[in-house]
Formats: C-alpha cells, sequence, structure tokens
C-alpha cells in the first residue's frame, strides 16, 4: 500500500508518498525516459522490449516536468513532490 500525504499552503503544494518496497537508485533506471540523454524522450523503449518490460518509463520525467522540486529518501522509496503556486 503507498502512502499518500498532501498539504497545501498559501504557495505551495507539497506532496509526500511513501512506498514501502525497496525503493531504487536512479542510476540504475537505465530503461527509464529520465535518463535518456538529451534528444529523444522515447531512447529508453528499445531497452524495456530487450528486458522483455511493458512500455512506460515515463513517470519520474513527467513528474519532474509537473513540479519545481523533487527530492527523494536516500532509499528511494519515499518523495516529496512540491509546486509553487506563487
Amino acid at each position: 500500500m503507498v502512502e499518500v500525504s498532501a498539504i497545501r499552503t498559501e504557495r505551495t503544494l507539497v506532496f509526500y508518498v511513501r512506498d514501502p518496497g525497496t525503493g531504487f537508485r536512479r542510476e540504475t533506471l537505465s530503461h527509464a525516459a529520465v535518463t535518456n540523454a538529451p534528444g529523444p524522450p522515447a531512447a529508453h523503449i528499445e531497452q524495456r522490449a530487450e528486458l522483455g518490460m511493458r512500455p512506460g518509463g515515463f513517470g519520474i520525467l513527467l513528474a519532474q516536468s509537473v513540479v519545481d522540486e523533487l527530492i527523494y529518501s536516500g532509499r528511494g522509496n519515499e518523495v516529496l513532490l512540491i509546486k509553487h503556486t506563487a
């Protein structure tokens, strides 16, 4: 079960997401769009196919484009998403 908390202030939206799983290290996500070199956003798709993974891998890239700050825990199973509204 994933835990999600949200806080809204006058100038900020903060979301805290915690996954009880083992977490991840960003440098090990070669199959995710966030690790693509600048250029084609779908460069990782071929690697996902080779690994037998379903299409996807855009979650972190999408989150980064929507929020102003994305802060991961050291373990990689918790994240703060911060959006400044003013």
